[in-house]
Parts: C-alpha cells; sequence; structure tokens
C-alpha cells in the first residue's frame, strides 16, 4: 500500500482525524489547515457529516474503521468523554495501515516525515504522548495496545493506587472492571509510555521540543499576551500540542485569545 505523497521535494504520509461532535471549533480547524499547509493530505474521519470541514480536507465514514457501537461502548462510564474512543481509533488507523494519526489540537509548523517504523514523541523526559502517532502494520506496540481493550482486567501501567481501588470495588461492590471502568486516560501516555519500553522503543520518541515544545503544565501560556511562542519552539519543533482538555478545563478553551497571545498569533498565521 502506497501512504506517502510528494510534496517539496519531501515524502510526506497522510494524516488522519476524527471529529465526534457537532461543528469544529477554531482550534480543529486550524489543526487540520496547519497540515495541509505543511503538504500532508488530510483525512478527517466522522460518523456524521461535519458541515464546517476545511476545503481541502477529505471525508471519511469513520464506520470503516471503527463501527459506531464501538466507540459507544468504549465512551467512558464516569465522564462521557470519547477519550478512550479516540484512543482506541488511532491504534485501529495503525492497524489498518492508514498513515499518521493526529489529534484535533497539534498544529503542524513543518511537514511531518517517517524515518522509522514507528513516529511518535515525548511529552516530557519519562513520558511518550500518542497525539501525533505513526506505526507499521503488526506492529507489536499497536498490537499489545489493542488487545487489552478486549481484556477485563487492570493493565499493568495502571496506577498502583488505582489498581488496588478497582480491584477493591471489583471484589466487594461487584463493580466490572473493562476500558470503560478504568481512570481517564488510562489508555493515553502512560499506555504508549509502556509500551515503548517494553518492545525496546522508548528511545525512538522524539525529544520533547519536536512535537511537544509545551508542557500540558504550561498549556495557559498560550493566553498570555505576554508571551511568545518563539519561547518554546526550536529550530527542530515540527508541531504545538495546544492541550484541549487542559484549556477547556481552565475555562480557557471556549475564549478568543488576547491579540497579542501565542494562540492568537497561531490564529492568523493559518488565518482563523
Amino acid at each position: 500500500m502506497t501512504l506517502e505523497i510528494s510534496h517539496r521535494n519531501q515524502t510526506l504520509p497522510p494524516v488522519n482525524m476524527l471529529w465526534i461532535g457537532g461543528a469544529l471549533g477554531p482550534i480543529e480547524i486550524m489543526s487540520a489547515l496547519s497540515f495541509l499547509e505543511a503538504g500532508h493530505k488530510v483525512v478527517l474521519h466522522s460518523y456524521d457529516h461535519v458541515k464546517n470541514t476545511p476545503s481541502g480536507v477529505e471525508e471519511a465514514n469513520a464506520e470503516k474503521v471503527v463501527p459506531r457501537q464501538r466507540i459507544s461502548e468504549l465512551r467512558h462510564h464516569k465522564t462521557g468523554s470519547f477519550a478512550l474512543a479516540s484512543d482506541y481509533f488511532r491504534f485501529k488507523l495503525q492497524q489498518q495501515g492508514l498513515g499518521v494519526w493526529a489529534d484535533l489540537d497539534m498544529i503542524c509548523l513543518r511537514p511531518i516525515t517517517l524515518l522509522e517504523d514507528i513516529l511518535f514523541g515525548k511529552e516530557s523526559n519519562t513520558h511518550i504522548n500518542g497525539a501525533l502517532l505513526y506505526a507499521r502494520q503488526g506492529h507489536p506496540i499497536v498490537e499489545e495496545a489493542l488487545a487489552f481493550f478486549y481484556r477485563q482486567g487492570i493493565p499493568p501501567w495502571t496506577r498502583t493506587r488505582d489498581a488496588v481501588r478497582l480491584r477493591l470495588a471489583h471484589r466487594f461492590l461487584g463493580k466490572s472492571i473493562s476500558p470503560a471502568t478504568l481512570p481517564w486516560g488510562s489508555f493515553g501516555p502512560k499506555a504508549i509510555t509502556y509500551l515503548a519500553k517494553k518492545h525496546d522503543a522508548f528511545d525512538l520518541a522524539a525529544p520533547s521540543d519536536v512535537f511537544y515544545p509545551i508542557n500540558f503544565r504550561e498549556a495557559p501560556v498560550l493566553y498570555d499576551a505576554s508571551r511568545n511562542l518563539d519561547e518554546f519552539c526550536t529550530e527542530r519543533t515540527k508541531t504545538v500540542h495546544l492541550w484541549n482538555e487542559v484549556l477547556r478545563s481552565a475555562g480557557l478553551k471556549s475564549q478568543r485569545p488576547p491579540s497579542a497571545s501565542p494562540l492568537a498569533t497561531l490564529f492568523r498565521r493559518f488565518n482563523v
């Protein structure tokens, strides 16, 4: 299967995204446009028509990757979040050999090229994030991650205190243990980091300044008019993760950023 397209003397993989909901917000629109501008084919997977899909972005039926029923089953029981479903979807994309996955709060500043069997990056010195992810078909990290979605048990990367709580609730209260009942984010960075170490791929992760120059704890600086994106990015930075969930929790996601802030600067760059 030919995954890559030529652009400006580089060979670039397609970039896949998933949207579950109504219209895209400005950050999501900017995310898709940024990868387009970098020369990537961008595919937006959804279960319903997205009325404001940016021009040039290819729409795809998400049912072909993961059935809607499966997505509903993976909706987090406690929070109602689709984050777990999104984790599953990105791994299925890799299993099916469809190209790079990108969260819709990843902003592309430079083209993404594939040089190894797996592409991901460190969000810190200790953890790998999967907001940008590629793995060759059959890669053991992907296959093992997907296998855990079908196990009624506690993954080995779960924090000890969470594992103890789950076991006690299961034994004495009869509560089930399944992916949708695990703590929020159980199949995010902790899972990818654990599996990368197990399969000797941790050192293949790009340094944090390549894909995650702004740490999630620093996310509110995106709205700070006294800060500049150049403070965080380096000459090898390819993407910036905007940490949608952190901004939402801080009450910032629905606000228009100050005109001199890093986020407003990005909006202007991509005409959003």
